[in-house]
């Protein structure tokens, strides 16, 4: 629970879930490696790699010294929709003062309004070297703009529904556009909390996040609520079972990606080259030739986990007719026959082995045919390392909302199933 809330609580941006990521694993003895210099892992070891500042791979290393090394994986993503902070993003309108923004990922705009809005990210200073800026992570750790919604007597028809116009209506509201307002307030507003001065600031990737904190809810307080939950649940699951799952031989890795919501077609992203670059340096490291490398990944297995979308209470037309997954019931494996998802019926009955093993709550979905769900890691690791793998993730109501809810149970189901993939 607490691994669970902090994440939730510090993971205000992609870099900022990174960072939490490897403090984490620093407490837990697991030793950082660089991916700008020789990989060379030993036996019986615990590692981590930060290719960039916004993904991340840990990994543990059996006792036994081979040259076949097989894989148990499993892979998350950090980013979640939000918006993005613009260029020049200063304006005033009606004596308020505003940030441009962009809409990042797939969200539900009217969730939005009238949140308390953080703002963190990266910012990168003059350095010496041109080449090699300063690199500054920032969280404001407090709200410092809010997008204030219309008054129902001005919009009498809002209850039957409204196209939100993102340019017009998601700005956020800042402050008060009085005499201390001037054009470059905002990096005037950064410059003060860095204690920087303004020429110092070349660039930024910012997004506004919303503030509201995890908090228990329900009669019995088996609910969570929280911003993040797509798909911070899933990378706190990975980091717990990492260090508590245990195997005498083979390589157990987890690995956290960015862009997954905007399609992954970046260095970040898992629909690049970056994870097969990553374990062909790992091998190689401890002494396998590309031969023995191929056959490992033969005999390997990974977990694409992310979030489901669980049957909703009050829209019970928006699930399968038999295949449905409901909260508080346990980690759900989802299956498409279309292969929108990783999962075969091979990778399910091991899945559903260590389940009935380890007497782990496990339940399936399958996406409604008039209703497409969500894209995940599965199908792109898959297409780029064939191996056997799976989806599954935490049912969740108001997945892409400002603040999603899951049941805890689930998240405990989770961490017990991946932490049993990594010690059977």
């Amino acid at each position: 629970m607490n691994v669970l809330t902090e994440c939730l609580s510090q993971g205000t941006s992609p870099t900022s879930v990174i960072s939490f990521a490897k403090e984490y694993l620093k407490q837990e003895g697991f030793e950082e490696l660089y991916y700008d210099k020789m990989l060379s892992p030993k036996e019986n070891g615990k590692f981590f790699i930060t290719p960039f500042p916004d993904v991340l791979f840990a990994f543990t290393t059996g006792n036994a010294k081979a040259k076949i090394q097989s894989l148990r994986m499993a892979f998350a993503h950090v980013d979640q929709p939000c918006f993005k902070v613009k260029g020049k993003p200063d304006f005033k309108s009606m004596g308020c003062a505003m940030l441009n923004v962009e809409v990042y990922g797939g969200m539900m705009d009217h969730t939005w309004f009238d949140r308390p809005l953080g703002i963190a990210g990266t910012i990168m200073l003059r350095g010496e070297d041109v080449f090699k800026p300063e690199e500054v992570l920032y969280d404001s750790k407090r709200p410092i703009a809010v997008i204030p919604g219309l008054a129902i007597h001005m919009q009498r028809e809002a209850n039957n529904g409204w196209k939100i116009d993102r340019q017009k209506e998601l700005m956020p509201l800042m402050g008060i556009a009085n005499g201390r307002w001037t054009e470059g307030a905002f990096l005037h507003f950064l410059s003060e909390e860095l204690s920087v001065d303004e020429s110092e600031i070349l660039s930024y990737d910012l997004n506004l996040y919303n503030y509201d904190q995890p908090q228990l809810c329900g009669v019995k307080e088996e609910i969570l609520c929280s911003p993040r939950i797509d798909n911070l649940a899933s990378v706190s699951a990975l980091l717990e079972s990492i260090t508590d799952g245990e195997r005498e031989s083979g390589i157990n890795l987890i690995g956290l990606f960015n862009h997954v919501e905007v399609g992954s077609f970046t260095k970040s992203g898992a629909d690049s080259t970056l994870l097969g670059s990553i374990l062909n340096r790992i091998l190689s490291g401890m002494g396998c030739s590309k031969e023995q490398i191929e056959i490992s990944l033969a005999q390997s297995y990974y977990l694409s986990v992310d979030g489901a979308h669980a049957a909703h209470p009050n829209y019970t037309d928006r699930c399968d007719t038999t295949t449905r997954a409901y909260i508080g019931q346990g980690a759900t494996i989802k299956v498409s026959g279309t292969q929108k998802y990783a999962s075969d019926c091979r990778m399910y009955a091991i899945l559903l082995g260590l389940a009935e093993k380890y007497d782990i709550l496990l339940q399936e979905i399958n996406d409604r045919n008039t209703i497409r769900g969500g894209t995940t890691l599965g199908p792109m690791i898959g297409s780029h390392l064939p191996m056997m793998g799976c989806d599954l993730g935490i049912p969740m109501l108001a997945m892409h909302s400002a603040r999603e809810t899951m049941a805890m149970e689930d998240y405990i189901s989770l961490c017990r199933l991946v932490t049993a993939f990594f010690t059977e």
